[in-house]
This record gives C-alpha cells, structure tokens and sequence, in this order.
C-alpha cells in the first residue's frame, strides 16, 4: 500500500522574499558589534579566538570564539580600526590599537560576558557599540569575483572600515558604517532586505549565527569555519585550540555544513541548487529538525538548521548524504537516495544536498594505507 505524504506548503505563495538583485548592499540588523581599544587589545584578542591577530596590520578577518572542549561559541568578523575615522573619534591616544568583534546580534552581550570574564588585568577599554552609533552592511556585485579563505581588507580614503568577506566566493564586501555616512559611503548602489543576502549566504553554503552554530554542539570543522578560513592551525595558543588542531590532524569530520533544497516529494528530485520564490514550500518552521532516509529505516542523516523557502542549511553527514569520500570505510550513499524532513505534525517535505564547488575542492580525501607484504 502507498504511503500517504502531506504537502508542506505556505498558504499564499508571495510570502516568499525576491531572490536577491545582481548587485545591492544590505543593511545587516542581525549583527552587532564590541569595541575593544587599548595596548593589550591584541594580546587579549591572539589568546581567545581561532585566528592570528597581526597587531600592525590592518587588514580585518574570520574568526570563531570557542569553548575550552572546542565547540563553537561564536563566528565573528574582526575588524582593526586603527586609522579609522571612528578610531580616532574613540581612542583616547589615536595610536593604541583597537578592533571591533561583530557577532550575532541576539549573542552580543552573552559575548560581551564572555570576553569580561577573560579580561583579568588586560588594559584596554571593552564595550558594546550601541544600535545606530554604527552598523554592518554587506555590498555584493554578481560582476566581480570574491576569492575565498583569504583576508582581503582595507580603509577607504574617507577612513571608512570595510573587509572582503572571504568565506565563500561571490559574498561581497562588508562595510561597518556611521549611520551619517551610509548614503554617501552606499552612492548608487540599490538597498536590498536582510533576506536578499540570507538568501545568496544559503545558496553558497555559508551558516552565520547561533541559530544556524548552535552553541556547544558543534566543532568548528563542522561549521565550515576551518575551509572558510577562520582557523590558522599554525597559531598559539588559545581557547579552544587543542581538541582543533588534533581534529584537523588526526580526526575525521564526518559532519558539515551544506546548503540544501526542499521540494514537493510527489515531484522529480531537483538536480540544481536554485533559489524558487514562487515555491509553496515553507521551511520557516523546520529548523533543527532531523534530516531521514527516505527508506524503511529512516534513520537520522543529519539536521535541518535554517531555511527560507525552498532552500536553507543543513548539518549533513557526508559520506551518507553525499559523494565525498572522508574515511577509508565504505560510503553508504547511492545517487538514488532520497532523503527528507518533517515537521512536529509529521509533515514531510523531500530534502537534497548540494556540495559547493569551492567546499569540494578544499575537503581532504582520507589516506589508505598500504599494507607492507
């Protein structure tokens, strides 16, 4: 007998955002910001989270605070602000460094804590930049091409503090701006909804936040945040470090981050990651639900993190979910799997899993061993 399958499916097809415009700039409300200005801002910084702070540089970075075991705790974008217009505005000698930590915005005094509390004696001045001193911006251009796992920063002439997002390719520029200096600094350039860049993030692959990181149940490896190049495994010490940098030696990271498309299972499975504002599909009510096996068993494969629409993340099991191949045991996956997710109501709704080119291209393949006759 068949088995019945309840479509999941949003009332009215136009709560769908607009996928994104070519080029725009979108005003990140999600995000906050910590400033830190003093002589020991970048001692404090080098020993607490997952890259290198260069003290006379000024070229800003990806970066991942940790807990002692090495879960993540927060992903944060690092800009020095030294030189900045806004430093000098700040700093009591305009030659101290400083920097300013973005992070989730619903996490930024839960963070505020945390460096408190690791602060000691350390000298420096630490405090959350209040709603409309500053904000985050992100600008994207589909007709320039953004490397990726690299820190590519600068000031502007006007002392402007931007950083070329470098986590995945194509994710644009992010600017930090003075409420006062946005119309001038954003001239021309169309002004998107918060959605429009979630949107182009899914579509790349990249999680950002507590809601798509959950706090303390995944290591940064998992998160993609080691191939988006937020770790530097030739660094000292910090915490966190010594549970990542043997995972990254020695381990296995069967887990990772992937972007995913919904769709109707009465449908053909869809062969392309694409962005469909006139889906049905509502995946707003999904997240952190598990990712089955459309067979018998129907076992867990992984969990859904975050969506809008048809599209969103998921924290996918690799060797099960797709062709990777990250450990020398047999690969349980067939291209003709299936796999879904459901909601409370035992909703169901067919789920794929994409592998971002620039993500294939940076997982290692397992080494075999030859035995020695």
């Amino acid at each position: 007998m068949l088995r019945q399958r309840r479509r999941l499916y949003s009332t009215t097809a136009s709560q769908a955002p607009p996928p994104p415009p070519p080029s725009a700039a979108a005003r990140l409300t999600n995000r906050r910001l910590i400033s830190l200005i003093g002589n020991d801002a970048p001692k404090f910084m080098q020993g607490i989270i997952t890259n290198n702070v260069r003290p006379d540089s000024t070229s800003g970075f990806y970066a991942a605070f940790l807990t002692a075991q090495g879960k993540v705790l927060h992903d944060s974008f690092i800009y020095p602000t030294s030189g900045s217009s806004w430093h000098q505005q700040q700093a009591t000698n305009s030659e101290e460094p400083g920097y300013l930590v973005e992070v989730d915005a619903d996490q930024a005094d839960i963070l505020l804590k945390h460096l408190k509390r690791h602060k000691l004696r350390s000298k420096f001045k630490l405090r959350l930049v209040e709603d409309g001193e500053l904000s985050v911006w992100s600008s994207w251009t589909d007709e320039r091409w953004t490397a990726h796992g690299q820190p590519q920063s600068t000031f502007n002439d006007d002392g402007t503090i931007t950083l070329t997002d470098c986590r995945a390719p194509g994710m644009g520029q992010r600017l930090v701006l003075p409420d006062s200096e946005v119309a001038s600094a954003l001239e021309g350039v169309e002004e998107a909804p918060l959605s429009a860049y979630t949107i182009r993030r899914y579509l790349r692959g990249v999680a950002e936040g507590q809601k798509e990181m959950p706090r303390d149940e995944s290591l940064p490896m998992n998160c993609n945040i080691d191939i988006m190049g937020g770790i530097d495994f030739k660094k000292g010490c910090y915490v966190g470090q010594e549970l990542t940098i043997r995972t990254h030696h020695t381990g296995v990271v069967r887990r990772r981050i992937l972007p995913v498309t919904l769709y109707d299972q009465s449908a053909e499975v869809p062969e392309r990651l694409e962005y469909d504002p006139s889906s049905s599909i509502d995946s707003s009510n999904l997240g952190g639900n598990d990712i089955r096996r459309d067979d018998k068993r129907k076992r867990s494969t992984g969990k859904f993190l975050a969506g809008i629409g048809n599209i969103g993340l998921g924290m996918c099991r690799l060797e099960q979910m797709t062709d990777l191949k990250i450990s020398s045991e047999p690969s349980t996956y067939k291209p003709e799997d299936q796999f879904f997710v459901q909601d409370a109501d035992g909703t169901e709704v067919g789920l794929k899993a994409f592998v971002p080119d620039w993500l294939r291209g940076n997982i290692r393949e397992p080494k075999i061993q030859k035995r020695v006759e």
